[in-house]
């Protein structure tokens, strides 16, 4: 097995991002293919108004012929709920998109507040389409933090970053990030329908002490190997080195066997560091959110984000 980079590009947006003073971030980019095209539902920030909990955050459209050169179209498909007590009453955030057929699923984070706004929680929804640029508004809650912590049995405030894959079973699999008591990890669950209930949450790669990925790990997006079993880019965060303590989220990759949900190799080293770009938090960050293949099977473009506020892409190469 072989897995590379070969180039990292900035992402380049037109209109800038930085012509308008009031946008402070476009990242967290779901990229798929579409007739040749680079269709993407990316994170959109801007500043915060007066008396907002946390900075406002849309899920905005943008295309590329390609896959580096995007432009934004304007249209913001997806927008934080108007109604007080809603599962994303402040913000929509990270999307995923999976097709299915003929239809689009973009499953995205929802964040609202705790009650006494005691900080903020985070739950999993969707909303369906057949196109990125005609979605519907109806919205599905398909995960939230209380489930999963019924399940696991522990502390849980966030369930975000999901990823699917269909598997033999005939169940749809959803790995996601769960975040409590200040650490994130991974898990999975499986449902017969793609928008759930999903059911047997359960971990699926935790933190390793003394590593790269100490700290915090949270899933990105999944490949298939010859053998069946799923390459997945994940993030994780932990010093950046033994000297330097500042926190570092890099991309590495993790192989599951389908059939039993082990662990079957782990990158011991990071495929991509972050740059020197302190970004909130005081963290370093470069954090996958998906990834294309139209160069062939071999040859990917990995979208990933650097310092919570713009976005990148790596030429991947594999050999599986």
């Amino acid at each position: 097995m072989e897995i590379g980079v070969d180039k990292t590009e900035r992402v380049v947006f037109s209109p800038a991002i930085e012509e308008n003073p009031e946008i402070t971030a476009a990242m967290s980019m779901a990229v798929k293919v579409v007739e040749g095209y680079y269709e993407s539902l990316y994170r959109q920030m801007s500043r915060p108004h007066t008396g907002q909990l946390i900075p406002e955050s849309v899920i905005a459209f943008a295309s590329s012929s390609n896959g580096v050169d995007f432009a934004r179209s304007g249209l913001v498909p997806i927008k934080p709920g108007v109604e007080k007590g809603s599962l994303d009453e402040l913000a929509v955030e990270d999307p995923t998109i999976v097709k299915d057929g003929e239809k689009y699923y973009v499953f995205h984070s929802a964040v609202s507040p705790k009650e006494n706004n005691q900080g903020v929680q985070v739950g999993i929804q969707v909303v369906t389409g057949d196109s990125l640029q005609h979605l519907g508004t109806e919205k599905q809650t398909v995960l939230t933090p209380k489930e999963v912590r019924n399940s696991l049995g522990k502390e849980v405030d966030m369930v975000k970053e999901p990823e699917f894959f269909y598997g033999k079973d005939k169940l749809w699999h959803m790995i996601f990030e769960h975040t409590g008591r200040g650490i994130s990890e991974i898990a999975i669950a499986e449902s017969p329908q793609i928008t759930g209930p999903y059911r047997n949450h359960r971990p699926l790669l935790e933190v390793r002490p003394g590593a790269w990925d100490s700290q915090h790990v949270s899933p990105g997006p999944l490949l298939f190997t010859s053998g069946g079993d799923i390459l997945m880019f994940y993030n994780g965060r932990g010093p950046k080195s033994s000297e330097d303590r500042t926190p570092s989220w890099s991309i590495g990759y993790t192989i599951i066997d389908t059939k039993t949900g082990a662990i079957i190799d782990r990158s011991k080293t990071p495929l991509i560091r972050p740059p020197e770009e302190i970004g909130p938090g005081n963290q370093l960050t470069s954090f996958a959110n998906s990834i294309t293949s139209k160069e062939g099977p071999r040859n990917h473009k990995l979208y990933y984000t650097i310092a919570d506020k713009r976005s990148a892409v790596a030429s991947i190469f594999t050999q599986l």
